[in-house]
């Protein structure tokens, strides 16, 4: 475990100076605000991908993790509680945040896209792919680690992984009392425009959005609240962690 700050936001300029000479590496979480289902925060994203950033700069001693962004691509645009942006804004944060990173002496920047997604991944890989053509640091952006987990839960949005994962970061964003497998009707804002969400998207890309959009129902897993215990959650929060701050050494040994 590190016993360094690895908090941007907690480090004088001497002091993240002195972070980046030590190891130049940049965390970056990459969250949203979206609809997480009734038991879960909407800040979920960016809560887990924070904490997860923090855990993985312990465990390697070093490096520097942002403050988690919000600004996402879509997305589940019209589920209450989301905000989205489109994905041409999304790769120019993207771009500019690169560039001022590589300017602080960065040699590495890894993004984690805590909200994850064709749409968000094409914004953050395409100006990763752009900034090769003007720029030294290496990126990598990843949602998280490679699987399987032994201490998987289960996935989906707003799952037992996912929820499991926010408790381990933060307990009191989580509401399991809340939860009712019985309950999916969707609750959603009325007319929205499918086509101002996916300007920009691959063709694929684009089909989801329509699709998330368009539907009215989301199926639960019915054992969530029983399998999401804090002794379960710890367990593969420690594991997500652990395995990623792995892959980044190798990752980091490589070049």
């Amino acid at each position: 475990m590190a016993d360094r700050e690895v908090r941007w936001t907690m480090m004088t300029p001497q002091e993240l100076d002195e972070a980046i000479e030590h190891l130049p590496l940049a965390l970056v979480p990459a969250g949203s605000l979206e609809w997480h289902g009734p038991h879960l925060s909407t800040g979920s994203d960016f809560i887990r991908g924070d904490a997860i950033c923090t855990a993985v700069a312990e465990r390697l001693g070093g490096g520097v993790v942002l403050p988690a962004t919000w600004v996402a691509a879509p997305g589940f645009c019209n589920w209450r509680g989301t905000i989205s942006f489109t994905p041409a804004l999304v790769k120019q944060v993207a771009l500019e945040l690169y560039r001022e990173l590589e300017k602080c002496g960065f040699r590495w920047i890894f993004v984690h896209l805590a909200h994850a997604g064709g749409m968000q991944r094409e914004a953050w890989e395409g100006a990763a792919s752009q900034h090769k053509d003007v720029g030294f640091a290496r990126i990598r952006v990843a949602h998280g680690p490679n699987g399987p987990f032994e201490a998987s839960l289960g996935g989906g949005h707003a799952g037992p992984n996912e929820a499991a994962e926010l408790m381990a970061s933060m307990p009191g964003t989580v509401h399991l009392d809340r939860y009712d497998p019985e309950d999916t009707l969707l609750p959603k804002y009325p007319h929205c425009d499918p086509w101002l969400y996916s300007r920009g998207l691959s063709d694929e890309a684009r089909e989801s959005v329509f699709r998330f959009m368009a539907r009215e129902h989301y199926e639960w897993d019915p054992e969530l609240a029983e399998k999401v215990t804090r002794e379960a959650a710890q367990a593969l929060f420690d594991e997500v962690c652990g395995k990623l701050a792995d892959e980044l050494r190798e990752w980091m040994a490589d070049g």
